[in-house]
């Protein structure tokens, strides 16, 4: 039988002189880190050769990182005011939790049977349980370097199931290594009581919301589900998201290990090296570190990376600012519930406050009540392209809307103005029919902009001309029961094996 290390290094691969493969799948995804880490059994997966730096092969938040942790996130037991958040925490990027946020939200007390019973039939994309991003950089060129991969590489595969049939197969087989990651369908708000220190963001220019001043423009809302056997746990990429989170937990835990990139970039490794310091990033980012086994012999500046960490449990909510880099572990000890549930509600990072907003503004209020750009889930046959299609990261359609309302414009300019992408005219013409009959119950004192951020005529066009953008030309189905299928089933976005070597994980 090989040593210790040796039968690690042979699913997990090490840097070998002379082989192509340079980066291998991280070490949950191949099934050696998905437990607890106190209850791991396997002590090689962790065990550095002698004179390897502390730390090494060790997993983030281990003892041997203390030297660079700067503590715990800020914790709130009484949610701060939109004041103190927008003048501190969202000024200066500081995460925070809020404990028991929701434990009065009806959500709380969700059972599976009555999430299948009013949910259950909408949609939702599934992926791996413990991500990885490997594929994402297969036979592509990063910073000058070709990226080869082992040809056992598992492969990202998004799918698409019904909520119903998800639980379903995840409550009938607890190994299956799958979570829901998708767009929150609408009709979840309404049991969703949301803490309110985000309100009072500045909105368009004729867009502040009639009885509603405070209301900010929320971007998209997110659902989690995922089950784990006892001592398993899902992880997360170290990655930055474009948009500030607002998640809420109704079920398990997660922790949370966070780096401030204004700080920290020099010392952390990204794939694409998109985020700037004074400035917004070119677009969300990963790192190749491995955050159950971290490879400080590779890079041995990430051991004087900063960082801070939280854990949040049921009733919790956590405010994480956009283009925090961030780690996340899930789980349960919770013996007779076994899932985590989350729900999350972003907003954009150009929002900024706006005192004069903060007129009568709720301290909380079910999530049904906001504006949001993507809330309408799975939608109607009103926005066709959108229908049915899980939506994250799609455009911001008001900044459309926000163009056409500098100045009124003829039926000429509207046709045009809508159809430069190729949509087509029929349904501009028709649009703008729709949008001159509204008016006609518009109040005479109301502006061009109001006219425009009021029609409903003009928001479904521009929601459905973002879908369009998008690549849908029509509503996607509604699944059979029981029905799943694989949106994405890749081994490289470069296109099928590109990258692709004879190498193995237990080769390297």
């Amino acid at each position: 039988m090989a040593p210790p290390l040796a039968r690690v290094a042979a699913v997990l691969g090490t840097l070998v002189e002379g082989a192509k493969v340079e980066y291998w799948q991280n070490c949950a995804a191949r099934g050696l880190c998905d437990t607890l880490f106190h209850l791991r059994t396997d002590a090689a997966v962790h065990q550095a050769p002698a004179g390897a730096p502390k730390g090494h092969w060790k997993p983030l938040g281990h003892p041997d990182f203390l030297e660079t942790w700067d503590g715990e996130v800020d914790r709130f037991d009484v949610a701060p005011t939109p004041e103190l958040f927008w003048t501190k925490y969202h000024a200066e990027r500081r995460p925070f939790i809020v404990k028991g946020a929701v434990l009065d939200s009806p959500a709380i007390n969700w059972t599976d049977q009555y999430i299948m019973e009013h949910f259950g039939d909408e949609v939702a994309k599934v992926e791996w349980r413990n991500e990885d991003r490997l594929t994402d950089y297969c036979g592509q060129s990063i910073k000058g370097k070709f990226i080869h991969c082992p040809k056992d590489t598992i492969p990202y595969v998004e799918s698409r199931t019904s909520i119903r049939n998800f639980i379903r197969q995840s409550s009938k087989d607890p190994n299956w290594a799958k979570y829901i990651i998708s767009q929150m369908p609408d009709a979840m708000g309404k049991d969703w009581k949301v803490p309110g220190f985000f309100n009072c963001g500045k909105r368009f220019e004729g867009d502040k919301m009639r009885g509603k001043p405070w209301m900010t423009q929320m971007y998209e809302n997110n659902f989690w589900y995922l089950r784990v056997p006892p001592q398993k746990m899902g992880t997360s990429t170290i990655h930055y998201d474009m948009n500030h989170q607002v998640m809420c937990m109704f079920a398990g835990k997660k922790e949370w290990i966070m780096w401030d990139l204004r700080h920290e970039a020099s010392k952390i490794p990204m794939w694409n090296e998109y985020f700037r310091p004074n400035g917004r990033p070119q677009g969300s980012d990963d790192s190749p570190i491995d955050g159950e086994r971290v490879d400080l012999k590779r890079w041995p500046q990430f051991a004087k990376a900063h960082w801070r960490n939280t854990t949040i449990e049921k009733g919790d909510c956590l405010y994480l600012p956009a283009h925090l880099l961030h780690y996340v572990r899930s789980w349960s000890d919770d013996a007779d519930d076994p899932r985590i549930i989350a729900l999350m509600t972003m907003f954009q990072s150009e929002v900024r406050y706006e005192p004069s907003n903060c007129i009568d503004a709720p301290e909380k209020v079910f999530l049904s009540e906001y504006d949001v750009l993507w809330g309408e889930f799975p939608g109607s046959l009103e926005v066709p392209r959108c229908m049915n299609h899980v939506k994250m990261g799609y455009p911001n359609w008001k900044r459309t809307l926000a163009s056409m309302a500098k100045k009124e414009v003829s039926v000429k300019s509207f046709t045009k103005f809508w159809g430069r992408e190729g949509y087509p005219s029929k349904l501009i013409k028709a649009a703008w029919k729709r949008f001159q009959q509204e008016q006609q119950g518009f109040p005479a004192t109301m502006t061009w902009a109001e006219k425009v951020f009021n029609s409903t005529a003009l928001a479904n066009l521009a929601k459905d001309v973002a879908c369009a953008g998008e690549g849908h030309d029509q509503p996607e189905r509604k699944l059979r029961d029981g029905e799943s299928w694989d949106a994405r089933n890749e081994y490289s976005l470069a296109g099928e094996y590109k990258g692709y070597t004879d190498e193995k994980h237990q080769d390297l």
